[in-house]
């Protein structure tokens, strides 16, 4: 029980320094938030990092895309739950069309609050990696690399440590939000490949 309290504890966290970060003190931040809190879910507790302080975030995951396509079926349907629920509930003749309504509504409100968030998050340099020209070798996507505003996390010296532990030949890509955070990654040993995009080979 306590585990599960720590890992929905660790995933709100998560969710709200990346939107605090990428959403740079706007009111974009909230829209931001569902978004990574939806996405931070869908990859699984295990992928996020949380530095010590709680202060610094990032996401490692293997690419594996029948499993991910997998993850965003359930993650969609889980975002239709209101609406099944509605559905259910005038089905039994036990709740007037208003149920519908609201059970319909508050899904459709889910699924543009995830699609504002991401396209906020793409404007900003979270976009999809393109994987052609990379090295061969096992490939981990990176993401979600953020702290939060005005804090010293020590996010990089986990990131250096999780990069330590990966396998041989595995290659890690991720895509930086801004040229300062390019730079970074490029202190870290990745090799910038084209526009923001970054790599490293192990």
């Amino acid at each position: 029980m306590t585990s599960i309290v720590g890992s929905i504890r660790d995933t709100f966290q998560a969710a709200c320094i990346t939107s605090r970060a990428f959403g740079k003190g706007t009111a974009g931040a909230a829209v931001i938030f569902l978004a990574q809190l939806l996405s931070v879910v869908s990859v699984g507790a295990r992928h996020v990092h949380l530095t010590g302080n709680r202060l610094g975030v990032f996401v490692l995951l293997r690419n594996r895309p029948v499993q991910t396509l997998l993850r965003l079926c359930l993650f969609l349907v889980a975002l239709c739950v209101p609406a099944l629920l509605a559905l259910a509930v005038r089905h039994l003749h036990i709740g007037s069309a208003w149920v519908q309504i609201v059970g319909f509504g508050i899904s459709a409100l889910l699924m543009i609050w995830l699609a504002a968030g991401m396209a906020i998050m793409a404007r900003q340099g979270e976009v999809a990696l393109d994987i052609r020209g990379l090295p061969e070798g096992d490939l981990y996507i990176l993401s979600s690399l953020a702290q939060m505003p005005g804090s010293s996390s020590g996010v990089l010296a986990d990131l250096r440590s999780a990069l330590l532990g990966l396998p041989a030949k595995s290659v890690v890509a991720a895509v930086a939000a801004d040229e300062t955070m390019a730079a970074r990654y490029e202190k870290l040993g990745f090799t910038r490949g084209s526009g923001l995009q970054v790599f490293l080979q192990r």
